[in-house]
C-alpha cells in the first residue's frame, strides 16, 4: 500500500485544507488516505468561494414580477379526449421504439429519513410488485414494459430505453449493485443500456464558512443537490448523443407512482416542440410546495414563502388556484437543451440550507447541536428553466401519479404506507376502468408488469375477483401479487 501524503504535501496544494488536519498526526496510514482521498473529491477552493456567492442570492421579487404559465404552455392531461391522449402516447412510443429516449433517475439519497442506510431506491417496499421489491425494482420492470410495448408496434425491433441511474459517493456501491441485479433480471445489456454516475459532494460549514470535521478523518459532505445531474452527466452526454438519444425524462427515485419514460408526457413535449417541459400536480391549500410559474416572464419554480400567503391563495373566476402548478420534480429536456446547459464547469447558484450537523471540536470531542448550527449547500434541478425558450406544463393527477416515500413510518405522511396505498389505489382504479368486480377482502397490487398506464387487463372485465380466485385462478392472478 503508498504511504499516504505527509501534512505538508498537502497543504502545499490544498491550503484551505489545514483545519480539516488537526488530528492528522494521529490516524492510522488507512485514516490518513481516506482523509485524502476525500479531501482530493472536494475541491476546498471552490467550495470557498461558493459560501459566499451563496450569500448573495438573486434580489427577492415582488409579488408584480409573477406571472402564471399562460394556458396556452400549461395542459391538464384529465382535461384532453382520448383520441388526442391515443396520438400522444403514439408519440412517446414510437421515440421509444426507435430508442431516442433516456431515462435518469436522480438516487443519490440514503434512507436516513426512514431509518435505514440503504440507498432509498434499494430498501424493501413489502408488495413484491415487482422483482427487486424496491422502487428501483419498479422503475426496472416499468422500463421492460414499455420496451415489450414499443417491440409490440408493427412489429417493430424493439428500442432500448437508456436508463442513467445518478448515484452519490455513499450510495454508489449498493445501488450499482441492486441496478446490477436488476438488469440481470430484466435482460437489459448493463453496459450498453445502463449509465451509473455520481454526483458531487460539498463540504458543509458553520455559520462563519468553515469547514467541519465529523470524525478526526473524514469531513462533513454531502450529495450537492440534484442540480448536480448537469456537471454529473456531461461527460456521458457524447456517447448518449451516438447512440441516438435525443429526449429525457428525469424523475425522483422516492416517487411509487412515477410514470418512467411516460409515453403521454414525451410525446406531449414532442408534439410542443418543447426543449423543457415539466410534469406538475394542482397544488392544494395549504401546500408549501414550490409554484411553478413565470418570473420577469421566465419560467421558475418559486418557494412558497416567496410567493407569499396572499398570491399562493389566489383564486381564478373558475374556483381554481391562480398559481397551480406544484413542482413534482419531474422534468422533459431535449438533448440539445441539455448540451447547452451541462458542462463541468456549468454551476447553477448554490442554495443555503441551515441544518443541525454534528462536527468534532478542536478538543476530539463530538458535538451533536440542538438547534442549526451550520449550513449545507445545494443546487436545484430547476434553476434551469429560465434558460428555456420553450417550456410548458404537463398537469397530471396527483392521486395517480405523485406518492412520494420521504419520511419515517411514524410521520404518517409520505412513507410507506401511504406508498402502499396510494399504489393499490391506482391499481384498483385501472381494474374498475377495465371492468373488473372487485370483491376482495385484501389491499390489491398488480403486478408492475401486468399494465403501464391501465391497459392490456380486459381479461378481467366482467371477471370477480376474489381473494379466492387471486390465490387458485391462473386466468386472475396471474395479474396479481400473491400475498
Amino acid at each position: 500500500m503508498t504511504a499516504p501524503p505527509t501534512k505538508e504535501e498537502i497543504l502545499s496544494t490544498m491550503k484551505e485544507a489545514e483545519p480539516l488536519l488537526a488530528f492528522y498526526d494521529e490516524l492510522s496510514n488507512e485514516e490518513k488516505s481516506k482523509l485524502y482521498k476525500q479531501l482530493s473529491t472536494l475541491n476546498l477552493s471552490e467550495a470557498r468561494q461558493w459560501f459566499i456567492d451563496s450569500e448573495e442570492q438573486r434580489s427577492p421579487s415582488s409579488a408584480e414580477d409573477f406571472r402564471p404559465i399562460p394556458r396556452s404552455h400549461h395542459f391538464a392531461q384529465t382535461e384532453l379526449h382520448k383520441v388526442v391522449l391515443d396520438q400522444l402516447w403514439n408519440t412517446g412510443m414510437d421515440a421509444i421504439a426507435k430508442g431516442e429516449v433516456c431515462a435518469i433517475v436522480l438516487a443519490g439519497g440514503q434512507a436516513t429519513r426512514l431509518g435505514s442506510s440503504q440507498p432509498k431506491g434499494t430498501i424493501p417496499l413489502g408488495i413484491n410488485a415487482a422483482f427487486g421489491d424496491s422502487l428501483l425494482g419498479i422503475q426496472a420492470a416499468k422500463i421492460a414494459l414499455l420496451q415489450a410495448l414499443a417491440g409490440e408496434r408493427d412489429h417493430q425491433t424493439p428500442g432500448k430505453i437508456h436508463w442513467a441511474v445518478m448515484t452519490s459517493p455513499g450510495t454508489e456501491e449498493a445501488t450499482r449493485e441492486h441496478v446490477q441485479m436488476l438488469a440481470k433480471h430484466h435482460g437489459f445489456d448493463f453496459d450498453e443500456q445502463i449509465t451509473i454516475f455520481s454526483q458531487d459532494e460539498i463540504a458543509a460549514y458553520n455559520e462563519k464558512g468553515e469547514f467541519l470535521l465529523g470524525t478526526k478523518s473524514s469531513v462533513v459532505a454531502s450529495p450537492n443537490g440534484n442540480g448536480g445531474l448537469y456537471s454529473a452527466i456531461s461527460a456521458h452526454l457524447p456517447r448518449l448523443r451516438a447512440k441516438g438519444i435525443k429526449y429525457f425524462h428525469v424523475y425522483c427515485v422516492d416517487n411509487i407512482l412515477c410514470k418512467v419514460a411516460d409515453p403521454h408526457f414525451i410525446g406531449f413535449a414532442i408534439s410542443k416542440e418543447a426543449d423543457v417541459a415539466t410534469k406538475c400536480v394542482a397544488k392544494q391549500q395549504g401546500e408549501l410546495v414550490g409554484s411553478v410559474c413565470l418570473d420577469h416572464g421566465k419560467p421558475r419554480v418559486v418557494e412558497y414563502s416567496e410567493l407569499g400567503a396572499e398570491l399562493a391563495e389566489q383564486k381564478t373566476s373558475d374556483g381554481k388556484y391562480l398559481f397551480s402548478a406544484g413542482s413534482i420534480a419531474n422534468h422533459f429536456f431535449t438533448m440539445d437543451f441539455m448540451d447547452r446547459v451541462c458542462s463541468p464547469s456549468s454551476r447553477l447558484p448554490y442554495h443555503r440550507a441551515h441544518k443541525k450537523i454534528a462536527f468534532i471540536d478542536s478538543n476530539g470531542d463530538v458535538i451533536k447541536p440542538e438547534k442549526p448550527n451550520g449550513i449545507k449547500l445545494e443546487q436545484f434541478i430547476f434553476d434551469v428553466f429560465e434558460l428555456s425558450e420553450r417550456f410548458f406544463i404537463w398537469e397530471v393527477p396527483r392521486n395517480e401519479e405523485f406518492s412520494p416515500l420521504k419520511n419515517h413510518q411514524s410521520v404518517g405522511v409520505d412513507c410507506l404506507s401511504t406508498c402502499q396505498k396510494d399504489l393499490a389505489y391506482v391499481n384498483e382504479l385501472w381494474l374498475n376502468r377495465a371492468g373488473a368486480i372487485l370483491n376482495s377482502t385484501n389491499r390489491l397490487f398488480l403486478k408492475t408488469m401486468a399494465s403501464y398506464n391501465g391497459e392490456n387487463l380486459q381479461e378481467l372485465r366482467h371477471r370477480e375477483v376474489t381473494d379466492q380466485s387471486i390465490e387458485t385462478n391462473h386466468e386472475i392472478n396471474k395479474f396479481f401479487v400473491n400475498h
